[in-house]
């Protein structure tokens, strides 16, 4: 059934949902492809869409643009949090699945905290359907995270322990909003409207329980195989990926970000943002694309 808050509208642009392997998945598009690849945007935890607001107009353009509400997130459907529902190998797959859905030929991921390791994932898993990655805020999932920085990811284990559910809807929302604070770095804070577009869709229980499932599943199954190398294979060395942590993400830092740089994959650090870059500074993100694209042959 359709949630009765419907998404926010962007000029420009129109929304759909497409039936993907059994899973209703909600995109925003629009903008044309005359001037370079198709880009697909994807948002983290916890958030949706919205995020892109900034970005959408500058890229579409030049671009044809698609942002994806993940499964669980947004206003896409939300299955049942079982098994390996919410792993985010399972994401991969149903976000290259999306992209023939839409008829889309080898776009540009970009992708922010979750929806930039799904995106790196997506590319590891199958190069070919991609022109390349830019991953904001994020670490690249076949890099290794020494022991010692492990703590920075101490709220996985409430966001996806036994109070996870509480934590996305107890206390109106307080812990959601502590994330948003604390992430916020030294950059610009998130208004209270801003968020609010982000927390009304964990108000309903299964994008809630979703929220926990996607750091239940990290936690219990993920990240094990990825602290012994087993996750995800390194992109091919010919693949390119652009990497944009924010100067102030006290958990993503650049320097946990900067263990994937090669030859192929190229880190840059966005000044002014901590961990919600692509608000905090679209501008840099939509100059950074750009860039990359154009770098592409």
């Amino acid at each position: 059934m359709r949630s009765m808050a419907l998404p926010p509208a962007l000029e420009g642009f129109t929304e759909r949902s497409l039936d993907v392997n059994g899973v209703r998945l909600h995109v925003v598009e629009g903008g044309t492809e005359h001037d370079g690849p198709p880009i697909v945007l994807v948002h983290g935890w916890p958030q949706h869409w919205w995020i892109w607001r900034d970005v959408m107009p500058v890229l579409a353009r030049r671009h044809h643009v698609v942002a994806v509400d993940l499964r669980g997130h947004g206003w896409s459907a939300a299955p049942r949090a079982r098994g390996d529902a919410y792993d985010k190998r399972v994401l991969a797959r149903e976000l290259l699945a999306l992209l023939d859905e839409l008829g889309l030929d080898r776009p540009v991921l970009v992708g922010h905290d979750w929806g930039g390791w799904v995106s790196l994932v997506a590319a590891s898993l199958a190069p070919e359907r991609l022109h390349g990655v830019v991953g904001i805020a994020i670490v690249a999932p076949w890099a290794t995270v020494p022991l010692r920085d492990l703590w920075r990811f101490g709220y996985q284990l409430v966001v996806g322990g036994p109070l996870g559910y509480l934590a996305h809807t107890a206390m109106k929302q307080r812990f959601l909003r502590l994330v948003f604070r604390l992430g916020a770095g030294r950059g610009r804070r998130l208004a209270s409207d801003e968020q609010k577009v982000y927390l009304e869709r964990f108000r309903e229980p299964a994008r809630a329980r979703a929220g926990v499932a996607m750091y239940r599943r990290f936690l219990t199954h993920e990240m094990p195989a990825a602290l012994r190398g087993r996750y995800a294979r390194p992109v091919p060395t010919d693949f390119p990926v652009l990497l944009l942590p924010g100067r102030d993400d006290g958990v993503l830092a650049p320097e946990l970000v900067r263990r994937a740089e090669a030859p192929n994959v190229e880190v840059r650090v966005v000044e002014g943002a901590g961990h919600w870059v692509p608000e905090q500074q679209p501008e840099v993100v939509v100059e950074q694309v750009e860039r990359f694209v154009s770098a592409m042959p």
